[in-house]
């Protein structure tokens, strides 16, 4: 599943891990196909820096609880499926493979009978859960259409492009797709689909896997809800670097408390001002995507779908 971030796909992966005939990787988000995503921020590298021996135990350990890491060692990517028996399916979920441009090729060239599967979100809705998720960071205190400004300027210095809003241009991605592998390998998805009929979605996803579509599956629970600090400042200024001290050495069960308490969902979309402003940066692309997937995304296109 090569995206997109913000739309469903971390439920999707919990959804297809339960399935018996399945096989995920136990790390979400390998990244092995993109490896930029390293060097996106200095604090990304330093992250990725500072998991390397972590991530080599768990590697070459039993694997039995999921984490997050970034692998970019072909003899590493191949130990997350060293577990794999007989399983119809075996995949893994990489948001960042769906902005990509190389991952497409990086893919076809090391496993060419790939099925591709992309679940894609209005393109301004996805962008501001993601910027919801910074804020909620406390990544930064802009307001969103601040944020997407900065964010589109630094995007235009990288070499090749790679950031937020670069992503939600969703007809230049699918492309490259499809011009690596043939339709009947890639599978197409609409977010707003997933959100109103998950269970047909689902079925549509087990059979393209070659799987039993009918099997039960456990939906009800949510993952990856973006939340945020009720105080913002403070939680830049104070909680960040108070948890990062201290966290590991606070009992689990006092911190899902303090989360509960702490955080709450943010405003789930732009309002219809900040739309119009952002929606001419995708107007176009999402046109291209209508008829590049023959599906009619006029929802997308209209600034009062706030």
């Amino acid at each position: 599943m090569v995206g997109a971030p913000k739309a469903g796909t971390t439920s999707l992966y919990h959804y297809l891990d339960q399935h018996p005939s399945i096989y995920m990787s136990p790390i979400k988000e390998p990244c092995f196909f993109a490896p930029e995503v390293v060097d996106f921020t200095r604090r990304s590298r330093a992250l990725f820096e500072a998991d390397r021996a972590p991530l080599r135990v768990y590697l070459d350990g039993p694997m039995r609880e999921k984490r997050h890491g970034i692998v970019v060692e072909w003899e590493q990517y191949l130990k997350l499926f060293k577990h794999v028996h007989d399983e119809t399916a075996v995949g893994e979920v990489s948001g960042n493979y769906l902005a990509s441009s190389g991952a497409p090729h990086a893919v076809r060239s090391r496993i060419p009978t790939a099925r591709i599967i992309m679940m894609l979100r209005d393109p301004v809705d996805r962008l501001f859960s993601q910027y919801a998720a910074a804020r909620g960071a406390g990544e930064t205190l802009k307001t969103f259409v601040p944020w997407v400004a900065e964010h589109r300027s630094a995007e235009a210095t990288r070499q090749p492009p790679f950031g937020p809003v670069w992503t939600g241009k969703y007809a230049l991605h699918v492309q490259r797709y499809l011009e690596c592998f043939p339709p009947s390998q890639v599978r197409i998805h609409v977010y707003d689909d997933y959100v109103r009929t998950p269970g047909t979605v689902l079925r549509d996803v087990l059979a393209f896997l070659g799987v039993d579509p009918d099997w039960p599956l456990d939906t009800t629970r949510r993952h990856n809800v973006t939340l945020v600090p009720r105080w913002p400042l403070l939680h830049r200024l104070l909680v960040r670097p108070v948890r990062r001290a201290i966290g590991p050495m606070v009992p689990a069960r006092f911190t899902r408390g303090a989360r509960e308490w702490y955080l709450t969902r943010p405003r789930l979309r732009p309002t219809a001002e900040e739309r119009a402003q952002v929606l001419e940066i995708y107007e176009k692309d999402i046109r291209a995507l209508e008829a590049l997937i023959e599906r009619d995304l006029s929802t997308w296109l209209d600034v009062r779908n706030a």
